[in-house]
């Protein structure tokens, strides 16, 4: 069975992060954000299992995922919509999520200490070698709501990405060798919305 990872992180600070959210969303949608009820999220229980795989760019077919692939990018759906993504925003993670690591959650056979949804790195202040492989924690952090680092995420670096190329959104705050790759995940990513988002319920916890 996979097994959950529980963690600790220090208090949010309100006031950068806050601030943003309330310049991406306005005000009622930080309100909204903060009340949402997940119905079957609620309940859901979202593992933190781990793969290995090499690092390659092959590998990834959005019509034969498997179901650690297929339960990853739900939950970043689930995730997205907990803090008031809607689609731009999430099809920017999940294409991210594609590129970096399959959807796995994943300990990459190379590239340096890397590790998680995203290939974050402990070594480069995302986080403890466990935060960054926490999935909930992982995203937090890429979208730049993630009170365990300091590093800047999506809503710091384009908090008006509905309004950039969104591979371009992921690369600034990925800042990769390979910037092209995240534009060319776009198509995967807005088929994982299609087929899934309609039945996923936003996840606060």
């Amino acid at each position: 069975m996979p097994t959950h990872r529980a963690l600790s992180a220090r208090t949010p600070s309100v006031s950068r992060r806050g601030l943003l959210l309330a310049s991406a969303f306005g005000a009622a949608g930080l309100t909204t954000a903060a009340s949402l009820a997940p119905a079957r999220a609620a309940g859901e229980v979202w593992t933190e299992e781990f793969m290995t795989r090499p690092e390659t760019v092959e590998g990834f077919d959005v019509n034969a995922m498997t179901d650690w692939q297929v339960e990853n990018a739900k939950f970043i759906i689930a995730r997205c919509a907990g803090h008031g993504f809607g689609i731009e925003g999430t099809k920017i993670t999940l294409a991210t999520a594609i590129v970096e690591s399959w959807l796995y959650n994943y300990e990459p056979a190379v590239d340096h200490d890397s590790g998680g949804l995203f290939q974050q790195r402990p070594s480069m202040g995302w986080g403890s070698y466990e935060q960054v492989r926490h999935k909930k924690l992982a995203i937090d952090a890429f979208l730049g709501l993630g009170p365990h680092t300091s590093n800047p995420g999506l809503l710091q670096l384009q908090p008006y990405y509905k309004e950039w190329d969104p591979g371009a959104a992921a690369q600034a705050v990925q800042r990769s060798a390979h910037p092209e790759r995240y534009g060319q995940q776009m198509g995967a990513a807005q088929i994982i919305w299609d087929r899934y988002a309609p039945d996923v319920d936003p996840f606060t916890g």
